[in-house]
């Protein structure tokens, strides 16, 4: 025997609670939030703009008033759907796996909205230079929903911590189980 009771075996050491890879994501949430925050906090230093846009009847500043409230819905979705994230995570609730999924493919959807949004801008001013940030950050989000909505749903951390939260915490089920009597015994 190696140091055990005779009949169980030793817990196995398996990924549990916030560390590791999943930090990650949990940086990403936070920055995504404040990113976003910042970003639509810039619309009161054009609220002029903005109020001209949404109260144009017809013309150019009309014609963009989908794109800019499209932006908006967007910017306000990824908020609320970071910041559930965050709750979710520092609460270990299970959910968390459905809610990281909506949210990256939110980050997706509103990058999708704001790569047409540039097109149609450009479309209604043509003088207007092209914004390859633009482009570079639909690239950007699509790599990251890539990347963590498999972890999320694969992750042994994340199942041990979010999902099987007792076994995650009592490190393995396996402590608990008496080991296979050897017939020969």
């Amino acid at each position: 025997m190696t140091g055990t009771a005779q009949g169980f075996t030793p817990p196995r050491k398996e990924p549990v609670g916030i560390g590791g890879w999943l930090i990650l994501p949990i940086i990403g949430f936070i920055g995504t939030l404040g990113l976003t925050i910042f970003n639509l906090s810039g619309l009161f230093k054009e609220l002029d703009g903005f109020i001209a846009i949404f109260s144009a009847t017809s013309g150019q500043l009309a014609e963009m008033r989908l794109p800019v409230a499209l932006s908006m819905l967007g910017g306000v979705a990824v908020i609320l759907s970071a910041g559930a994230c965050l709750v979710f995570i520092f609460q270990k609730k299970p959910i968390i796996v459905k809610a990281a999924t909506a949210h990256y493919l939110i980050l997706v959807a509103a990058s999708l909205i704001e790569l047409w949004g540039d097109a149609r801008f450009r479309e209604i001013l043509p003088d207007e230079p092209v914004d390859p940030k633009v482009a570079r950050d639909t690239v950007r989000v699509f790599m990251t929903a890539l990347i963590w909505i498999p972890y999320f749903h694969v992750s042994k951390r994340v199942k041990n911590t979010f999902r099987n939260p007792v076994v995650g915490h009592n490190e393995s089920a396996s402590a608990m189980r008496p080991a296979p009597l050897d017939a020969n015994s």
